[in-house]
């Protein structure tokens, strides 16, 4: 992995594991706190892109509830650089996920596999 880029992905449950209370998720302040607050204290360690998807609920396809709501992909140089962001910056970063989610988020770890863009499509 130490040769492209590493994905870290971030999801919130759709419901508190523990309780089953619905996530209550403050995606205003997402974007316009934690993410700029991610960006600084993690851009010095290796941090290379991010991006958020929020899913519906319920979903359009199949009406059920998406076991996730929220979903944000982050990009770092290696793997290592990111552990060492979350052991320089957890002080900060951690204390804010009170201000937008009721819930722990869920992390995996992975790597670009291969990717693709439809040809005659206008992006």
């Amino acid at each position: 992995m130490s040769t492209q880029s590493v994905a870290i992905v971030v999801a919130y449950p759709s419901t508190h594991p523990e309780t089953s209370e619905p996530l209550q998720f403050n995606m205003s302040y997402y974007l316009s706190h934690h993410l700029p607050l991610i960006e600084r204290v993690w851009a010095p360690y290796g941090l290379q892109s991010w991006s958020i998807n929020e899913f519906q609920n319920p979903c359009p396809l199949t009406g059920k509830t998406p076991p996730y709501l929220v979903q944000a992909t982050v990009y770092f140089d290696t793997l290592e650089n990111f552990r060492i962001a979350l052991e320089k910056a957890v002080a900060e970063t951690g204390p804010d996920l009170e201000n937008f989610s009721n819930v722990q988020p869920v992390v995996w770890v992975g790597g670009e596999k291969g990717t693709g863009v439809v040809e005659g499509v206008v992006q």
